[in-house]
Formats: structure tokens, C-alpha cells, sequence
């Protein structure tokens, strides 16, 4: 039996951030959009920490008023401390140099993308949840479209003149087309769950995010507004594969875990385990193109690297609004897309990954670590170095030439501290 047989102007792979974001953009602009799900909104994930420079493209895209509704814990900075939890170095959204809005939110993904998926369907996209894609179809070196299973089983054809990949860290394309590189700088395990009841904070520091630098990586607590958290931990793969070589199973390795790093453990004490633990090894890849003839990747589905600095929602949604805007120039060409359209999309989306790449491996330096949360207050122009920095961490890193300078500040008294700590260690 022949396939059932559909034409769109786009077909967008991937309900999270980016694709529907892509597919709001385009079905608002008055293109025919059809994003598949291979899901049900709402189904969880983690990355559920947002940055205030996502905010102007929410308040376009009409989401922030559904947010208040959902109540979601507004967040005006973040924590960053060691893993004893003393003198941590706070950093607030508010007193960043450059800042589009002075907070962001902390959000249950679950919520948070259904809330997207649904906006998007209101702007006219069709979405197709509980369907899987086979694989992209290819004309030569051409993407014509997709190969789907439907939620009975049926196959089905959809012709698209544009395929847009936002299938997070699936990266289908990537993966039929052996795009996939793996960062040979990260090698990485994710440990995480949600609680209940944890010991939370009050007033505008409920949602503030702690992030804390530990012996084997680092980890994250994030405040939800209903007293619940999202929590992970980030290990080095010698660390856990040592323990794990131990007979230690994951529940074992997290007990150990939060009794290795009060500063969280003790937040956690009387409260409730609500989900169970889950793990994530090899995130960390980028994609050698991220655009070709009639097909393009973004968010997720393009790179991720690493969640300390909660850019994984920011690149997403972001990445697919210059993604959206270039697909909208191109279809309104009397021809079908071809690579070159989206270079520009391309180079400014690898130049913000960029800037979050060199704090990132920084981040695993120890001389930076110290620098970055032990910064000598009293010493001229640190404030203003400080203010440059929350910044980036709010998500402000275009144009990249605004933000290099200060960054590569940091990492040469980053550099200054290494050789302070070797010259100790030799006395």
C-alpha cells in the first residue's frame, strides 16, 4: 500500500524550544507548517532554567503573559558557590551592564513546552504528536521532505520545500548524514531528578538558581515556584566510571553525591524525591553544517555542549528565531532553498555557541573557578568586569566583538591565578 501523501512549505521535526519556535515564526508569517512530535506535550525534560535575553523574543511571540499564568518562578540571577556552600558569589540580572529584562523564569519543561507547543498551533502550525520520523528525504543532495510513522502505525509521506531539524539532541540529521562530532573537550555524565518540599529561599531569591563547583564536576539546583526542584550533578567520566567499576549503582553514586556537597544536600533535607533518577552520558557534540539545500538544524539538534550556564533553552529558541527569519527571505524567493541562505543564521548562531564554549571549558579550570567566584571586590574595575560578565550569563553574547573583551579578561587573570596556585604548590 502506497504512503498517504501531504505537501507543506515546511516540515519542522521536534516540538521543544526551537521547533516550535521555528514553526510560530513561519506560521505567523502565513507559510503552511507542520511540526511532528514523536511525543505528547507535556512530557518531561530537563534545561529548565531560562536566561533574561530570551525574554524579548517570548514578549514577541506572545508567551509572557502565559507564563504568570502558569506562575512560573521568576529567576533574577543565579549563585554560584563551592561545594561547601560558603561565601557564594551572587550574580544579578539587574546589574548587568547590558540586560534585555532584569529576570527570566525557572519552569517546569513539561509546562513550558506545552505552553510553546500550543502557541505555535494558535499561530497556524499543524502539530503531529505521537508520530515518528523514518528519516528525511533526500532528492541528490537535496532534503524533500519526510518519511513518517503515524500513532496507528500508518507510513506517510510529507513533501516540504523546507525540512527544519529541531529534534534536540536526537539530531536526526545529524545522524543520517554523519554530521555528528562528539567534543573531545567534555566527556561527561548527567545524573538527575526532581524533589518536593526542598528548603527554598524567599521573596526575588525563591528562583534564584544555585550552581556548585564540586570535586568531581559540579551541580545544579533549581527552585520551582511550587516548592519542588530540578537537580544534577555533572561528573567527570574517570570519577563515575571508578565508582561505578566499585559495583556503586546510580542511587548509591547520588547518595554520595549530595553527602560530598552540602550545599545542596542540606537543601534537601525532609524533602521528597518526586521523580526517579535518570542518566545522560555523551551529550556533548556539534554538528560539522547546520544548513544544506532545502534543510537546516537547529537548537539542540545543531550542539549542545554542557548545561552550567543555562544557555541550552536561550541558543534554542534564539538560534531558531535567526533560523526563522532567514527561511522566511528564502521562501519568499521563486525558488527552493539552497545552503548559501542560511549562512549568516549559521556563522552568528556558531559565534554565540562560541563565546559559551570558552566559558564552559574554562569552567572546568580550577584557577577560573577561583577567580570567578573569589573576585577581589576592592580592585579597580572589577565591578565593571562583573557587570560584563552577567551579562553573558544572561544571555547578551551578540555581537560577539562586545563581549570577547571582557571574557578574555577573566581568563588571563584566570591564567595569572594557575600560575599563583603552581608557584604555591612548588614552595
Amino acid at each position: 500500500m502506497s504512503a498517504a501523501r501531504q505537501q507543506t512549505d515546511v516540515a519542522v521535526i521536534g516540538g521543544g524550544p526551537a521547533g516550535t519556535t521555528f514553526a510560530h515564526r513561519l506560521a505567523r508569517a502565513g507559510h503552511s507548517v507542520v511540526v511532528v512530535e514523536q511525543s505528547q506535550h507535556p512530557r518531561f525534560c530537563v534545561g529548565e532554567s531560562l536566561l533574561p535575553a530570551t525574554m524579548p523574543l517570548c514578549a514577541e511571540l506572545g508567551l509572557l503573559e502565559r507564563f504568570e499564568k502558569q506562575r512560573f518562578a521568576r529567576k533574577y540571577g543565579a549563585y554560584f558557590c563551592f561545594e561547601d556552600g560558603a561565601a557564594p558569589e551572587y550574580f544579578h540580572f539587574p546589574d548587568a551592564s547590558r540586560c534585555p529584562a532584569e529576570h527570566a523564569y525557572e519552569v517546569r519543561r513539561a509546562d513550558f513546552d506545552r505552553v510553546l507547543w500550543e502557541a505555535a498551533l494558535e499561530a497556524g502550525a499543524e502539530g503531529r504528536d505521537r508520530t515518528t520520523v523514518e528519516r528525511v528525504r533526500f532528492e541528490g543532495e537535496r532534503a524533500t521532505g519526510l518519511d513518517l510513522v503515524d500513532p496507528d502505525g500508518r507510513r506517510e509521506r510529507l513533501d516540504a520545500r523546507l525540512v527544519a531539524d529541531c529534534s534536540g539532541r536526537t539530531t536526526l540529521l545529524g545522524h543520517q548524514l554523519g554530521l555528528r562530532t562528539r567534543d573531545t573537550k567534555l566527556h561527561k555524565i548527567a545524573l538527575y531528578t526532581h524533589y518536593a518540599d526542598i528548603l527554598r529561599s524567599t521573596g526575588d531569591d525563591a528562583g534564584t538558581i544555585a550552581i556548585v563547583a564540586t570535586p568531581f564536576g559540579w551541580m545544579w539546583l533549581i527552585p520551582f515556584s511550587d516548592g519542588g526542584a530540578s537537580v544534577g550533578a555533572v561528573i567527570d567520566r574517570s570519577w563515575y566510571g571508578e565508582r561505578r567499576r566499585a559495583g556503586v549503582d546510580h542511587d548509591a553514586l547520588w547518595a554520595e553525591v549530595l553527602e560530598i556537597v552540602p550545599a545542596v544536600g542540606q537543601r534537601l533535607r525532609g524533602a521528597r524525591q518526586s521523580r526517579p533518577l535518570e542518566a545522560t552520558a555523551d551529550f556533548q557534540y556539534r554538528l560539522d553544517r547546520w544548513a544544506g539545500d532545502g534543510w537546516l538544524v537547529a537548537g539542540d539538534a545543531g550542539a549542545f555542549l554542557d548545561p552550567v550556564f543555562s544557555s541550552g533553552v536561550h541558543l534554542a529558541m534564539t538560534g531558531a528565531d535567526r533560523a526563522s527569519r532567514a527561511a522566511l527571505r528564502t521562501l519568499a524567493k521563486a525558488r527552493l532553498p539552497v545552503a548559501a541562505d542560511f549562512a549568516a543564521y549559521e556563522r552568528e548562531s556558531r559565534a554565540a555557541l562560541g563565546i559559551y564554549a570558552k566559558f564552559i571549558y574554562a569552567w572546568y579550570d580550577p584557577a577560573f573557578r577561583q577567580v570567578f567566584m573569589r573576585p577581589p571586590h576592592d580592585r579597580p574595575g572589577v565591578g565593571w568586569l562583573k557587570r560584563e560578565i552577567i551579562s553573558v550569563l544572561a544571555g547578551a553574547v551578540l555581537p560577539t566583538w562586545r563581549v570577547r573583551p571582557p571574557i578574555e579578561l577573566l581568563l588571563f587573570f584566570a591564567r595569572l591565578r594557575a600560575r599563583e596556585l603552581q608557584r604555591e604548590a612548588a614552595a
